[in-house]
């Protein structure tokens, strides 16, 4: 069988595994470039998916490959780079870039890239860092289990991982295991059909440090949620250090029992904001030295400035300019950055007054606007309000405090978690990101 028909093979499986939004964009454009000696090269076609099927669908891809080869494979993950002839043409910002090839480490499920070396501090995640720091310094003791949350693309994953990496340093002969919770239930499935659970069982509940990434999506999932309990129960009850992550606080993750969720609260429960400016500065400088790109700081000043919605968001955009630039033969100046922005600076830069925010929202979903700045909780107000809390967070700029005094003198946690919670649907639900589009239209005219 050749790569092609086997990759195809692989894919079709995968695709019965994951979601069809998942599947389209993580894995339809991935290619098998090689298998030799039972390691795969596969194919990506940016940083960005890249890094969520490394971190998130490793053990998931790999059990299916193994499966299909009836062989115990490893699997790197490159991405498409321009070649040397191109390169030369193109200039300086690609003089050091080559194919990357990270190593995953199978045992531990830990991406090399994600340490504390790399992770940036701000206000916006200054205490989960710190929590973390007790962590090392005493895992099990401190903090146990450690739940972050917060919007896609934050950090959460980094400074996990970060956390295993860091204990690992100190104490080499820990065992470290960081897992997304869609392969603990696949691997728990594979191991019922295979009639081998207790190897599932002692593989789980013999490490010292249990690093859970999305636990989200266990919700509805109840064997996995029986078989999760007990694994959490065994590795609490012998000190074992366990992290959890998730899009969402405890107490907002639907269909999981509540002796989970209590659990989960059992600890310390922290979350991560959208990075501040400061922050996100701090971060494109990391990642101009990180990818040996040659930009100047007024150029990473306008991306900071233009884009506040999380780290995975700016790096993408950062690589979109560096190519565009490349591939025009422009220089990546603050003329080429302001040309890039223009018409998303066009688009906002009508939206004067939170008056006319609310008055849009007001006339998309017909609802008054004494209604949505009322004090009143009743189900069809909430989600148009909570847009307006995003935008106006977002394209506003508007403190958290000032926001909750126009809508009824709600708190700021209320409003983060409205904004929050928008932003996530616009990053996920197309027909939500239509909707909000749609009054970004309206206030743009």
């Amino acid at each position: 069988m050749d790569n092609n028909n086997l990759w195809q093979r692989v894919l079709e499986e995968l695709r019965l595994s994951v979601s069809k939004p998942y599947y389209q964009t993580l894995f339809l454009q991935t290619t098998l470039i090689s298998l030799e000696n039972n390691v795969a090269t596969v194919s990506c076609t940016n940083p960005y998916v890249q890094g969520m099927i490394e971190n998130r669908y490793y053990s998931l891809l790999k059990s299916i490959l193994d499966s299909q080869t009836k062989n115990n494979n490893s699997l790197v993950f490159v991405i498409k780079t321009i070649t040397k002839q191109e390169s030369k043409e193109i200039g300086p910002l690609f003089e050091k870039e080559a194919v990357r090839k990270p190593v995953f480490d199978t045992h531990t499920g830990l991406n090399p890239k994600y340490t504390f070396s790399s992770f940036v501090v701000g206000n916006s995640n200054n205490f989960a860092h710190a929590a973390a720091q007790a962590i090392i310094q005493n895992p099990g003791g401190a903090y146990n289990p450690f739940f972050i949350w917060g919007g896609v693309g934050v950090g959460k994953t980094h400074l996990m991982q970060a956390i295993g990496h860091a204990i690992l340093e100190k104490n080499s002969d820990f065992k470290v295991l960081y897992t997304p919770s869609e392969n603990f239930t696949n691997e728990l499935v594979q191991a019922l059909q295979d009639k081998n659970i207790s190897v599932f069982k002692k593989r789980y509940r013999s490490i010292d440090v249990f690093l859970v990434d999305d636990i989200q999506f266990i919700s509805g999932k109840e064997y996995s949620q029986e078989e999760f309990f007990h694994t959490f129960n065994a590795l609490y009850m012998a000190g074992k250090q366990i992290v959890l992550t998730s899009d969402r606080p405890p107490s907002e993750i639907t269909k999981v029992e509540e002796r989970l969720i209590s659990r989960f609260m059992g600890g310390l429960t922290v979350d991560i904001q959208a990075p501040d400016y400061e922050t996100r500065l701090a971060i494109l400088k990391a990642k101009r030295l990180e990818k040996n790109l040659t930009i100047d700081d007024a150029v990473l000043d306008i991306i900071a400035q233009n884009i506040s919605s999380n780290t995975r968001e700016l790096e993408g955009l950062l690589s979109q300019l560096v190519t565009q630039a490349s591939s025009s033969h422009t220089e990546l100046n603050t003329d080429f950055a302001k040309s890039f922005f223009g018409i998303q600076k066009q688009k906002t830069s009508k939206i004067l007054q939170p008056k006319n925010v609310i008055a849009a929202v007001s006339r998309q979903f017909q609802i008054k606007t004494s209604d949505l700045t009322g004090v009143s909780r009743r189900a069809e107000f909430v989600f148009p309000r909570q847009i307006i809390m995003y935008l106006l967070r977002d394209e506003l700029k508007i403190p958290l405090v000032k926001i909750g005094e126009m809508l009824g003198g709600r708190d700021h946690t209320t409003i983060i978690h409205g904004s929050e919670k928008i932003r996530q649907l616009f990053n996920n639900d197309a027909s939500i990101k239509q909707q909000i589009m749609l009054i970004k239209q309206t206030l743009s005219e």
